[in-house]
């Protein structure tokens, strides 16, 4: 009971909480971010290095880990290109890079690790989220002993923003970049809002973005 209390108190004080709303800037630099210190060399190298697929190519797909975890579902979205990528003769197989091969976490462990798995290209997944969990003015009533059980008087936002990459295994050789966003909102009591489901959601409609994104950018290079 005491407890109990102390959450209603809780709820009350913060009743008339705003959204912060969300810094898309920011949650850009954190899922693009590298601390490598970049030098005119490595500039250098990168004109030095040329595209060597051929098609049809083995391609291993890594997902970085993120706050909130990947799911069988969300691995499974981005694999279902696989049946379509073969047909056309794009790819000639697409899995999951195990974590199990990985000695590292920047691109040279990704690919060494793609390598041990013969693959030929590792496309490099990263996702990153945050959620914003405010009252509305319905919260004014929480103040009272039941209303947090039935009122909506709670909102929770949440954004992901996922990137991927591919990689050439061998050279390092970046052949596409693709993105995709998506939000998600609840309304709900306060005693049964969940946070962890929002960006749930978020994450699956960006997942979805992403897949079909990365098929377009497949097809297109394929067609060059």
């Amino acid at each position: 009971m005491k407890k109990f209390l102390i959450a209603l108190l809780a709820l009350s004080i913060t009743a008339c909480t705003s959204s912060r709303g969300f810094d898309r800037g920011s949650l850009r630099n954190q899922l693009t971010s590298s601390q490598k210190q970049v030098t005119e060399d490595d500039i250098k190298k990168v004109f030095d290095i040329k595209p060597q697929l051929t098609m049809p190519f083995k391609l291993a797909v890594y997902f970085a880990p993120t706050r909130w975890g990947w799911l069988g579902e969300d691995k499974n979205k981005l694999l279902e290109l696989a049946a379509d990528l073969k047909a056309k003769r794009i790819v000639s197989d697409m899995f999951v890079l195990n974590d199990a091969l990985l000695e590292g976490s920047d691109n040279k462990a990704i690919r060494l690790a793609a390598a041990r798995a013969g693959a030929d290209a590792v496309l490099i997944v990263h996702g990153i989220s945050d959620i914003d969990e405010y009252n509305n003015a319905l919260a004014a009533s929480y103040i009272l002993l039941v209303t947090p059980f039935f009122v909506p008087g709670s909102e929770a936002d949440a954004i992901f923003m996922m990137n991927a990459s591919m990689w050439d295994v061998r050279n390092q050789y970046l052949y596409l970049s693709v993105e995709a966003e998506s939000s998600a909102s609840e309304t709900r009591p306060a005693f049964f809002i969940e946070p962890s489901r929002v960006v749930r959601n978020a994450k699956n409609t960006a997942v979805s973005a992403l897949a079909k994104e990365l098929a377009a950018r497949l097809n297109s290079m394929a067609a060059k």
